[in-house]
């Protein structure tokens, strides 16, 4: 009982002179998010066939994402993220991969607000 109470104390004053040691603060690394939006919005959307393309309102430096969403889901079978480089950002998807159904087409900035725009697959 002698022999554990002193591995205890020995352990204790290891666990004590360690902790008391000089830690480096490791600084948290910077994210960027790109420029805040001030505009985040659906110009036109043409569907001919499978094909959509999308015309977006965007920030130059911001930062969006674009979901293709099965109606009644969460899960998109189909996302893009990118940093718009002008004003108006044009974007075109195949959909020729995917079932035909109805679909949501989500754009999202980096601030959390969202557009969201009906799609339906036909052929």
């Amino acid at each position: 009982m002698k022999k554990l109470k002193v591995i205890l104390v020995i352990l204790t004053f290891i666990v004590g002179v360690a902790s008391c040691r000089k830690s480096d603060i490791v600084p948290m690394p910077k994210i960027d998010l790109g420029t805040k939006s001030t505009s985040t919005g659906i110009k036109t959307i043409t569907q001919t066939g499978n094909t959509v393309v999308a015309q977006f309102e965007t920030t130059v430096g911001a930062k969006y994402s674009v979901q293709i969403i099965p109606f009644g889901s969460e899960e998109p079978v189909k996302k893009e993220g990118f940093t718009a480089n002008d004003d108006i950002t044009t974007k075109t998807y195949d959909l020729s991969t995917l079932p035909k159904k109805d679909y949501d087409l989500l754009f999202i900035d980096v601030e959390g607000k969202e557009v969201k725009y009906p799609l339906t697959i036909k052929l």
